[in-house]
């Protein structure tokens, strides 16, 4: 089958074998699947994320994923073409998708990462091998293009769910990237009255704007502060999202967030940062960082999206072809685009 593979820092389309299903397996030809901004650090920054991961006390990363080539994808939808020994009641022609693991007797979690690692390929391909117990079914009539957002969106929601946010509460969202757009869309769907996001893209603002933003700020030209202060007549917002993840932008929410606030950490920065621990301290805050969702948020989130309780379509700004994928990566520094989808059979 055709992928895309990443061996060191370079990314090209290959031909690579079909992986076969085995025991509680399905093989399923993948119909579209989303790019990731962790796999954009990937390709940028394998080796600190895999220091990281071993700093943490991580098992996903094997010793031979920098040289022996990875086919990153994890925001999938696929179709079954065949299933393994236990897995038959999958017929084959069934639209599905699960979190991006499989069951794996052979790893020290008993889990391993669809998509980051050299054992189980991603969805950057034809084909895609998934665990049958994991397997969701994709409501009929939900595109793939929007399907394939699921994983995103349940990313959204795990950190509105962290927040714990309470009635009255208002929100700051800091970027509006696809996790700051679904960060977004979560919280007006739990009923939160006002939202705002600072975004420096004129795109991207738009983009919240549609999403049902209530207060959009470029905050190069309006003081955040100011116009939250302005808009909902509270001194700062007591929950903000840090969902840029760039240096310094972890101590501008401790910054921004009110006293006795909580600051939910969802932007994933790839170098060290610095932070006044005073700050933190005085106003007395909580920091909390989140990673991904729980299986029954992801099922959540494709339900919300079968049900149209949630539209993340409008973030959708390209859909490209396997051949065009490498590209789309640098491509993707450009922060006029937002969530590009690929579709193998492009």
């Amino acid at each position: 089958m055709r992928a895309m593979v990443l061996r060191g820092k370079t990314l090209a389309v290959e031909t690579v074998d079909v992986p076969a299903p085995g025991p509680g397996q399905v093989l399923a030809r993948v119909l579209a699947c989303g790019i990731c901004g962790s796999d954009l650090h990937a390709a940028k920054y394998l080796d600190d994320m895999i220091a990281a991961a071993r700093r943490s006390g991580s098992t996903q990363w094997d010793e031979s994923v920098e040289t022996a080539g990875m086919v990153m994808g994890h925001e999938f939808i696929a179709e079954v073409v065949q299933a393994g020994p236990g897995a038959e009641a999958w017929q084959p022609g069934t639209r599905v998708t699960s979190i991006p693991v499989m069951i794996d007797p052979a790893s020290p979690t008993g889990m391993a990462a669809i998509g980051y690692s050299t054992k189980f390929p991603g969805a950057y391909g034809e084909y895609v091998l998934m665990s049958a117990p994991l397997l969701l079914r994709v409501p009929d009539g939900l595109p793939d293009e929007v399907a394939a957002t699921t994983e995103p969106c349940a990313v959204g929601l795990h950190a509105v769910r962290e927040a714990r946010m309470q009635p009255g509460e208002t929100a700051l969202v800091m970027g509006a990237g696809p996790i700051g757009l679904m960060t977004l869309l979560w919280l007006k769907h739990d009923g939160v009255q006002h939202v705002t996001v600072s975004e420096l893209s004129a795109e991207r603002r738009e983009l919240a704007r549609k999403l049902g933003a209530d207060l959009v700020i470029d905050p190069r030209e309006t003081p955040v502060l100011e116009a939250i202060q302005q808009a909902t007549g509270r001194p700062a917002p007591p929950v903000v999202f840090e969902c840029i993840g760039v240096e310094g932008t972890l101590q501008q929410a401790m910054d921004l967030v009110d006293r006795m606030g909580r600051v939910i950490v969802v932007g994933v920065c790839m170098q060290e940062d610095r932070i006044m621990p005073m700050v933190g301290i005085n106003k007395q805050l909580t920091l909390k960082f989140v990673l991904g969702y729980t299986p029954a948020e992801y099922a959540e989130a494709l339900d919300a999206l079968g049900k149209k309780a949630v539209d993340t379509s409008p973030m959708i700004t390209r859909v490209i072809g396997l051949d065009e994928l490498p590209a789309a990566f640098t491509a993707l520094a450009d922060p006029r685009d937002c969530k590009v989808i690929v579709v193998p059979s492009r």
